[in-house]
């Protein structure tokens, strides 16, 4: 009963979904000639050894340094990597075009799927983080293709939801030959939604994992006293709608105190950019803009980073980061960039997503979370006022980051029982 429901809803929103993706938006990539991958018909390949499944941006980043270790383990391992986004497959293009061939993600209607996978013959199915959709894993179950979860998270909500539909969810949480859960409370929950205790492992979180973050440094220091001299500089990361407005309330109290201080304000969507631009414009803010490779001028308050996979960059030109997602209820964006390059954090108190790794953070003072714009301003002020604290700060969360490290190994280990 409820998966022919299920399927009616698909068909019923498939045309909302077609649209999303293939609206034309300013700043958005776009699908062009590569549409009917979302139904199974991209061009083949040689069989596939290994279909690995990223949403977006964000996964395609965390994903890399996972799929270089393994191309260096097995170099003769070939690799499908799928993105539901545009965005996503922009990234995976720039970072990892030689080592895997991409596609987009099919539709999750039962023609789509079996085209897909009577095309690219996939051995095995590994999915980054929780991308669950149900016709996948019933197909790939039926057809013997293993299926796991790396770098698995699941929020008390997202449990609590999946609980109400437990005749359904549970015999797809079943299907599932492997969890790599980031946390014990997340294989917890797992097991409470239907996978078996013998399939889950904690591993912790690759996002630890980063990159060695010198040579990013070296470049950040750079462009910053290219950019902004010697001006006190804090960044917004990852914003969405209904927050820059805040954003821009908490600079205008912080000016107050440091009159010289910028913001570099990185909205989360690329769609997104040329609307924060207007609101800058009609709040009269002076911004100066990164794809334009502007000069900025002592009179401008905002720096504009709409450039994608400069993050790292961004927070390297940084004193002290604001993460996104948390003014509004999103749950939050991943702290560990800003972390990683020894930056202290503020956030809204929307983190849900993100919950342990908060908790450690806010453990060893190197994030504050506040419901409170004026309460964020003040903190901003204070580590702006005392860069030596901020610095302190900054240090433990970069300590949090280094003693966390190992959940890649730990992943890939755990994969080669598949």
């Amino acid at each position: 009963m409820l998966g022919g429901l299920y399927q009616l809803l698909l068909l019923i929103f498939l045309p909302f979904a077609m649209y999303k993706l293939y609206w034309p938006k300013r700043g958005k990539p776009a699908v062009g000639k590569r549409w009917p991958e979302h139904f199974g018909l991209g061009k083949k390949i040689a069989p596939v050894d290994l279909w690995l499944h990223t949403v977006s941006v964000g996964e395609v980043i965390a994903a890399t340094p996972f799929i270089q270790q393994l191309k260096q383990q097995q170099p003769q391992l070939n690799i499908l990597l799928t993105t539901t986004t545009t965005t996503g497959a922009k990234q995976a293009q720039q970072r990892l075009s030689e080592l895997v061939t991409h596609r987009y993600a099919p539709f999750d209607l039962w023609p789509c799927i079996t085209l897909f996978l009577a095309k690219y013959q996939p051995k095995q199915l590994w999915i980054m983080e929780t991308e669950l959709w149900p016709n996948w894993l019933s197909l790939c179950h039926a057809k013997n293709i293993p299926v796991a979860l790396i770098n698995a998270r699941m929020s008390q909500r997202s449990c609590r939801r999946y609980q109400k539909l437990s005749a359904f969810s549970r015999p797809l949480f079943a299907k599932l030959k492997l969890v790599l859960a980031q946390h014990q409370d997340d294989a917890q929950r797992f097991n409470q939604l239907g996978v078996d205790a013998a399939k889950l492992v904690v591993t912790g979180s690759i996002k630890y994992d980063l990159p060695d973050c010198q040579h990013i440094q070296a470049q950040a220091i750079q462009l910053r006293a290219l950019l902004f001299g010697q001006r006190p500089v804090w960044i917004a990361a990852s914003t969405h709608k209904g927050e820059d407005e805040r954003v821009l309330e908490i600079m205008q109290q912080v000016q107050q105190q440091h009159p010289t201080s910028l913001l570099i304000l990185v909205p989360r969507h690329p769609e997104r950019f040329e609307q924060v631009a207007e609101l800058l414009n009609q709040q009269q803010v002076k911004f100066a803009r990164r794809s334009k490779h502007n000069h900025v001028e002592p009179q401008q308050q905002v720096y504009l980073a709409d450039s994608m996979g400069e993050m790292m960059l961004m927070y390297g030109c940084a004193d002290i980061a604001f993460v996104g997602g948390s003014l509004v209820p999103i749950g939050g964006h991943n702290y560990l960039e800003a972390a990683a390059m020894g930056l202290p954090c503020i956030a809204g108190e929307f983190d849900f997503n993100f919950s342990d790794i908060s908790q450690q953070l806010q453990s060893c003072g190197a994030l504050k979370l506040s419901a409170d714009s004026s309460q964020l301003a003040t903190w901003l002020n204070q580590w702006l006022s005392q860069p030596q604290l901020a610095a302190e700060a900054g240090a433990a969360g970069l300590t949090v980051v280094k003693q966390n490290q190992g959940a890649l190994q730990r992943s890939l280990k755990a994969l080669k029982t598949l």
